[in-house]
């Protein structure tokens, strides 16, 4: 549908005109392989300047955030991102500790369903005030307070932790959230519509 050439030839347009400097501009794209080809258009358009433009992931944009500002929530800027393997590993080790048998609950669905509280911005302790009433659900918080705190002591995020820790960060430092709004003079997200809670809030 030519949605990458229309945001190209709204960066060019924009840069062109004065109306903003390549690192005043963020445009987000949803994988990796999309980020390089944007990259590579703008700077076929633009030329080389365009290396400072943000053009990037939700993702891999709040990774360069939180390298620099890690410190306020508590990691190092050389925290460690856990993939999927990474976090299996973790959430048997912290079932192993509570006593929670992968047959009575399974490691896949505890992950999934702390993923889905990620992406809504739901934090251990609302997680586990909002499932009291519930046994498994009870279970689970159990396992999300564990898990995070294995995190947290092993300097490490996982992949949903990225977004959540920087609306977090922005939300608690009005000095970084003022330094970002300040500097983007233009946000672009490709597929707005496909953006979830955590992505939209951080947007």
């Amino acid at each position: 549908s030519g949605k990458t050439t229309v945001l190209v030839n709204r960066v060019q347009h924009i840069i062109e005109s004065g109306l903003a400097q390549p690192w005043q501009m963020l445009a987000i794209t949803f994988t990796n392989k999309a980020a390089g080809e944007l990259r590579e258009r703008l700077v076929s358009a633009i030329g080389e300047e365009a290396n400072s433009i943000w053009a990037h992931t939700f993702h891999s944009c709040c990774s360069r955030i939180l390298r620099r500002f890690a410190d306020r929530i508590g990691y190092t800027s050389h925290f460690t991102i856990y993939d999927t393997d990474d976090s299996r590993r973790v959430m048997k080790q912290c079932q192993k500790q509570l006593g929670i048998e992968d047959k009575f609950l399974n490691h896949k669905s505890i992950l999934s369903e702390i993923s889905r509280a990620k992406d809504s911005l739901i934090d251990t302790d609302e997680y586990k005030a909002a499932s009291s009433n519930d046994f498994r659900k009870g279970k689970i918080a159990q396992c999300y307070e564990l898990y995070q705190s294995e995190l947290k002591k092993a300097d490490a995020m996982d992949f949903d932790d990225i977004i959540f820790n920087t609306v977090k960060l922005l939300q608690e430092n009005e000095d970084v959230l003022e330094l970002y709004q300040t500097q983007f003079k233009y946000v672009m997200v490709d597929e707005y519509q496909d953006t979830n809670h955590a992505q939209y809030v951080l947007t």
